[in-house]
């Protein structure tokens, strides 16, 4: 499947950050982070999530890649010392969509790096990437998949 070029919106997000190799701890992460998000009432109507991977696990070492669960969120809220604000730039991404298990998103990315992938004019730029869960995200019980968009940060070549 092409990649799909797309521009995700500057936002203002809450998060909570793991450091550590990306993997299975990341559920943990989730499941805190959606049970912090419901106590501060963010999680219904049900919003879009987002993960943004801030190191490249090829380049980085596994002790050291930060992810950050983050949620889209308005001026003024107060986040407590769980989780932190930050503002995300936004910017253009080369999209693929995404169904399978924690242990094939890697592979996925993986994929989308090899030549070729990225459509021509566009160039991987120097920016995290970011995985977007929409509103109607769910983990099928039976198999563990679940579907997301993994985002590639682009820009246009010179």
């Amino acid at each position: 499947m092409p990649l799909e070029i797309r521009q995700l919106p500057p936002m203002r997000l809450a998060y909570m950050r793991q450091t550590g190799p990306y993997g299975p701890s990341l559920t943990q992460l989730w499941d805190r982070f959606g049970q912090w998000c419901a106590a501060h009432g963010l999680a219904e109507p049900r919003p879009r999530y987002y993960g943004i991977s801030l190191d490249n696990p090829a380049c980085t070492p596994p002790a050291q890649c930060r992810y950050d669960a983050c949620v889209q969120v308005g001026v003024g809220l107060r986040t407590g010392t769980e989780a932190l604000v930050q503002d995300f730039p936004g910017g253009d991404y080369a999209c693929l969509q995404f169904v399978g298990t924690g242990p094939e998103i890697g592979a996925a990315w993986a994929g989308m790096m090899a030549p070729g992938q990225i459509p021509a004019g566009w160039e991987v730029a120097a920016r995290p990437a970011v995985e977007v869960y929409d509103e109607h995200f769910a983990v099928n019980p039976a198999t563990g998949a679940f579907p997301c968009w993994l985002c590639l940060a682009v820009q246009r070549t010179a």
